[in-house]
């Protein structure tokens, strides 16, 4: 290499160094800080972009790669990707999408395709600084393209410009441009950009290639692309999802599936090594001691790999290398490169990663901080990483294929909730990464092994494409009995089209799929060129035992068909038996119920819904019509839960599910089908059926809820705000306040700050509620604001009764009920309580000794078992009490409500017991999704400690909330519910007592199987 300095006109510095390459010289022409790199022949004369641009007539060899015959050339991907473009640009100018996973060479598709196209200027796009700089060195020279006789060596090479400021002035850029083929710059260069550069940009250039375009931001691609968009416009990506979760723009012309590349050599398989540590401080060190001794076997196999290990911030990483890895792995002699580092850092520590120095490397952004190391075959991942683009892209570096190089490993804390939830995102964005990424502990998660083998068990001529593993089937089937001893699946292709349908078969599970595509015209135009395509799903599956098959299919058309094709004889099964599917649905609330009429006339179909049920019901159970279709909703005791059903067969739900618990779900309902003891006359005995009323019900009112709309467990977005403050609603408490029987009922809304009461009416001309007292208080909701009245309005309150009817608004439903109420003994526990005042419930932040709350607290802390006892005490409560341990392989949550007693000793005053047997009720729906329990239980115990500083735990931390919260998915959740109450006397437990303590349980086991207790006195 020379040095030479030469001043043009401007005084610019305009070459300050030359490489010679044979005869040729590449000079390096400076423009400020911006520079073309190019060509001087012999003579010192630097070739004009047009004499160079003619010299690429027909001079690419489209030759392919074959290693086996010794043969270089373009690799398929890369030959297919140039194929693909061309055959675009002939018949489009519309922006194209080119899909090529990271590793399989997009550099070098861009230069063949400039040169094949003989293109006069083009623009290349890049993310980072140091792809820009990567992308002009590979440019200048074409990389290896000369080398392998794909560009043919009269070709010249190109002038290319490196645009890494703003030019001076508008001349400067011109006179750049006009010197350059390839012009490459950033997009947030770019971007900072006026109008009249970015006119000059896009006036001299013909074609804008963007590399990596998923890592552009939405609108800073927006706002460059509006000025390329009558130029041809080229995408390369190794996803078609941006950083941002938006999809790239421009038709996907080419996409290079994974497994390919797997499978010509490309990408290894990667070995992803799950480690399971709860602890999150020890999850870190979990990780790295997994990292090392991965990093032992392979060094013990002669592969020379590095770990790179993975954090998701700058001081995030310093605290890894120096607490983790620099600590207690220092003889691998770790390094640190992060961006506020200095060159010369950074250049230090990458040389000792080269060298073989360093065998372990922590950063942020492997991409941005350039390292891009062969070796780097085992990732030690402690943070996600923020999109899925960038996830893509790093398995993709570890997995591209070297000669003297093992397999790569990914290790990762799968009781991580990020990192499982990236797993997640990752498999259901492409199907061949669950090919490419090898589970080695399968044992794992249990349900998702599960699922994962009957995936395994599917062949068929798509399987490729489709993970099984991520199909969704609505709940929703018709059954076919059949005593056929084989089944003909192979006959799919007499009602599909093989050639563009797609199918799956398990022969061991005997479930087959075909996915068929639909075209179907458009609604709003009379266009042959436009039109709608949609993906139908059809689904069998053979109960060979029980002798009858399953059909689900988006096409309801079909179903006959389907089954006849599958065997030679069949038969649908239909009528009143398939009713029997409600049998089990808890507290059966019918939306909807059809009724065909067995007698010719003009009507001979009627729908009922809402209080017209009890008509339809008494009607069906006369002769002169039948039922037709039902859709109901209830609990079966693991929650809730939603089915319909119809005369003709067919048994749905509203839920989707995979393809197992589909199965499971067809097995379910058959065997309540062919069940003699379940008789449907009976299931719709039990229905409940609202009813209008016109006087409240004479009757103890003991609870009040929020309407049904409302999931007090989960809702996050609804808040309760007065003229000073703005609440959460699940801080707030509603309540009944205390009236006689025949007095109109009246309810709160309340905190600690705040309190309205309300008055609720029902006579003659409807139902009415009202402010009576109290804090103006609205309800916000979804960005909509409503006074709180009004939103009771029309969405009135539940009010709950002691013999468990409900009243919404003046709708009134009673629940047929035994006239035998027993609590049973077995369910009450009997504590001594001395020296407690049974008339104090809770112990506040003083620790009051004598209260309820505080004695029960100290005999769960006396069992060493519990790791977590939490005073969730106050307004907001999941409840007064909280306790969790592990058992068993089993995490107990236990929920204590407290309530004190109306009198000095124990006795039979039912009224001790209204609102304690309302708290359990409410807290039963945490059940649904018990997570939530540790992540209110966290929120409460920080807005305590902000607010006065004493901590909710009688025992744990949240830091022992985290390890529980890891563990729960893993392990098995279980709930019990106590009520305390020790002004109860267990030996003077009255009827009127017994029916409010058996109605709170029948409403536990029926809504989530769940035994009640109540702790008393003796």
């Amino acid at each position: 290499m020379a040095t030479v300095q030469r001043k043009d006109k401007k005084g610019y510095c305009t070459a300050c160094a030359i490489w010679f390459n044979g005869n040729m010289a590449i000079v390096k022409k400076l423009f400020g800080n911006n520079y073309l790199r190019c060509y001087e022949n012999e003579k010192g004369k630097i070739y004009s972009c047009e004499q160079i641009r003619k010299s690429w007539d027909n001079k690419v060899n489209y030759v392919t790669e074959n290693s086996s015959k010794n043969v270089k050339g373009l690799r398929q991907a890369q030959l297919g990707a140039v194929f693909a473009i061309r055959a675009h640009w002939i018949v489009s100018k519309e922006a194209a999408t080119v899909v090529m996973p990271t590793g399989t060479g997009k550099t070098e598709t861009m230069m063949t395709t400039i040169v094949a196209e003989q293109c006069k200027r083009v623009f290349i796009l890049v993310p980072t600084d140091l792809l820009r700089t990567q992308t002009v060195e590979n440019c200048v020279k074409w990389g290896i393209l000369k080398d392998i006789g794909v560009i043919e060596q009269k070709a010249k090479y190109p002038n290319v410009l490196c645009l890494k400021s703003q030019p001076k002035s508008k001349d400067d850029l011109e006179e750049m441009l006009d010197s350059a083929n390839i012009i490459v710059s950033t997009a947030r260069l770019v971007s900072r950009f006026d109008v009249e550069y970015m006119n000059i940009l896009s006036c001299k250039c013909d074609i804008l290639i963007v590399d990596e375009a998923h890592h552009i931001e939405a609108n800073r691609w927006n706002q460059i692309k509006s000025f390329f968009r009558d130029k041809r416009i080229l995408q390369f990506t190794a996803t078609p999802f941006r950083n941002d979760g938006k999809k790239l723009d421009g038709d996907i012309i080419y996409n290079f599936p994974l497994s390919m590349a797997q499978e010509q050599g490309y990408f290894q398989k990667i070995n992803f090594k799950p480690i399971v540590e709860y602890d999150e401080e020890k999850g870190d060190y979990s990780i790295a001691l997994a990292a090392v001794r991965q990093l032992k076997s392979d060094l013990g196999k002669g592969f020379n790999h590095i770990i790179l290990v993975r954090a998701r911030s700058m001081q995030r990483a310093k605290q890894l290398y120096e607490n983790i890895y620099a600590n207690y792995f220092a003889q691998y002699n770790p390094v640190l490169i992060i961006s506020e580092m200095t060159a010369t850092e950074k250049k230090s520590n990458m040389e000792a990663l080269k060298t073989g120095k360093s065998q372990i490397v922590v950063c942020v952004d492997m991409f941005g901080e350039g390292i891009d190391i062969p070796n780097l075959k085992i990732a030690a991942i402690h943070d996600r990483y923020k999109s899925l683009p960038i996830t893509l892209q790093f398995i993709g570096r570890f997995a591209r294929s070297k000669a003297g190089l093992g397999d790569a490993i990914i290790i990762t804390n799968l009781a991580n909730e990020d990192i499982q939830d990236a797993l997640a995102e990752l498999y259901s964005q492409d199907s061949d990464w669950n090919s490419l990424l090898s589970e080695l502990s399968e044992g794992v998660i249990g349900k998702e092994i599960s699922l994962q083998k009957l995936a395994n068990g599917f062949k068929g001529s798509g399987i490729e494409s489709i993970n099984i593993k991520q199909l969704r089937p609505a709940l929703s089937m018709v059954a076919y009995k059949t005593d056929a001893k084989e089944w003909n699946w192979e006959n799919w292709t007499q009602l599909f089209n093989e050639d563009v349908c797609k199918y799956y078969i398990n022969e061991e599970e005997n479930i087959f799929i075909v996915i068929e595509p639909e075209v179907s015209k458009i609604d709003w135009a009379n266009y042959r060129e436009i039109s709608n395509l949609n993906w139908n799903l059809h689904m069998a599956y053979w109960n060979k035992e029980k002798q009858v098959v399953f059909l689900n299919s988006t096409n309801k058309a079909i179903f006959n068909k389907f089954a006849e094709i599958l065997f030679t004889e069949v038969q649908r099964i239909s009528g009143e038996n398939i009713f029997k599917c409600l049998h089990g649905i808890n507290r059966l609330m019918v939306a909807n119920l059809g009724l065909n009429s067995a007698i010719d006339g003009p009507i001979r179909y009627k729908m009922f819904t809402g209080i017209d049920i009890a008509e339809a019901i008494s009607e069906s159970q006369k002769g002169n019509c039948y039922k037709s279709n039902i859709f109901g909703m209830g609990y079966n005791g693991e929650g809730k839960t939603s089915i319909g059903c119809s005369y003709k067969g067919t048994i749905w739900g509203r839920l989707v599910e995979t393809i197992d618990n589909w199965k499971e779900w067809c097995n379910l309902n058959y065997e309540k089908i062919i069940n003699p003891d379940i008789h449907t006359v009976d299931i719709l005995k039990g229905v409940l059926m609202p009813v209008i009323i016109k006087e409240r019900p004479k009757k103890k009112a003991y609870r009040i809820d929020w309407p049904n709309d409302l999931d007090m467990c989960n809702e996050k977005s609804v808040y309760l705000e007065t003229p000073y403050t703005s609440i959460p609603i699940y801080e707030m408490e509603i309540g009944l306040i205390e009236v006689e029987d025949t007095e109109n009922l009246k309810f709160f809304v309340q905190n600690e700050e705040c309190r309205a009461e309300f008055e609720f009416i029902i006579n003659n001309e409807g139902w009415s509620i009202s402010k009576i007292s109290g804090t103006y208080l609205e309800l916000r909701m979804r960005n909509r604001a409503y006074s709180l009245v009004d939103f009771f309005k029309e969405n009135p309150p539940e009010i709950k009764f002691v013999d468990q009817s409900s009243l919404q608004g003046n709708l009134y439903v009673t629940l047929e009920n035994s006239t035998n109420f027993k609590f049973s003994e077995e369910q009450l526990i009997k504590w001594t309580w001395d020296k407690v005042d049974i008339s104090k419930e809770s112990q506040g932040n003083t620790k009051e000794k004598d209260s309820i709350q505080y004695f029960t607290i100290h005999k769960l802390l006396s069992d060493q078992s519990y790791e977590v006892v939490f005073d969730d005490d106050n307004a907001g409560e999941i409840a007064d009490i909280v306790a969790i341990k592990e058992k068993d392989k089993e995490l107990h949550f236990e929920f204590y409500h407290c309530k004190f007693a109306h009198g000095a000793k124990p006795g039979s005053r039912v009224a001790d017991l209204y609102e304690v047997c309302g708290q359990a009720e409410k807290s039963v729906l945490w059940k649904q999704n018990i997570c939530e329990v540790i992540e209110r239980m966290k929120y409460r115990e920080s807005r305590r400690m902000k607010l006065n500083g004493v901590s909710r735990f009688e025992k744990g931390d949240l830091k022992k909330l985290s390890t529980i919260r890891n563990k729960l998915r893993f392990l098995p959740a279980k709930l019990d519910i106590f009520i305390v109450q020790p002004g109860v006397s267990a030996s003077a437990i009255t009827e009127d007592m017994h029916q409010l303590l058996c109605g709170t349980q029948a409403y536990l086991l029926d809504t989530y199987g769940i035994t009640l207790q109540m702790i008393c006195s003796q």
